[in-house]
């Protein structure tokens, strides 16, 4: 009886830890849901201040031409004006967790000028989250979807 008293015990600690890492995984999916919808509403505002806080130091965009961009040069392309958006909705946002690591993937619609260039249409992202202390998202792969009045170069943020 009592091996199976402890067996019981067991299984019911480990089934509660499953509930509670199922729970604390939806938790930080919705919390960098937020972070990017956050992030968004900063970019139309022109929040550089927020841009800077929720992007990690080693932010890397890399458009469909393959160029590269850091953390300054995005900073930099708002507080210039050279990237000034007026839109920028997002959709069909996943986040997968691994461990301490979360990748978002989505879509945004975007209208504005983005590098010196007007786009109007959608970008599709890739991001990387830290899920322990602060997240700050770094963006890895942001990329248009070619169609009429989105030059394939223009990338997220840059």
């Amino acid at each position: 009886m009592n091996s199976k008293r402890a067996a019981f015990v067991i299984a019911l600690v480990l089934s509660l830890a499953a509930l509670l890492g199922l729970a604390w995984a939806a938790n930080v999916e919705d919390e960098l849901k937020k972070l990017e919808t956050d992030r968004a509403a900063a970019v139309v505002k022109g929040d550089v201040a927020t841009l800077e806080k929720q992007t990690s130091d080693d932010y890397t965009l890399i458009n469909a031409y393959g160029q590269m961009s850091g953390k300054s040069e995005m900073v930099d392309a708002f507080k210039s004006g050279k990237t000034k958006l007026t839109s920028d909705e997002l959709s069909d946002m996943k986040v997968r967790v691994y461990g301490n690591t979360a990748v978002i993937t989505g879509k945004a619609t975007v209208k504005g000028t983005m590098g010196g260039k007007d786009v109007d249409g959608q970008i599709l992202f890739t991001i990387t989250a830290e899920t322990l202390g602060q997240p700050q998202l770094a963006p890895s792969l942001l990329f248009g979807i070619p169609r009429a009045g989105l030059a394939p170069s223009s990338a997220r943020f840059a």
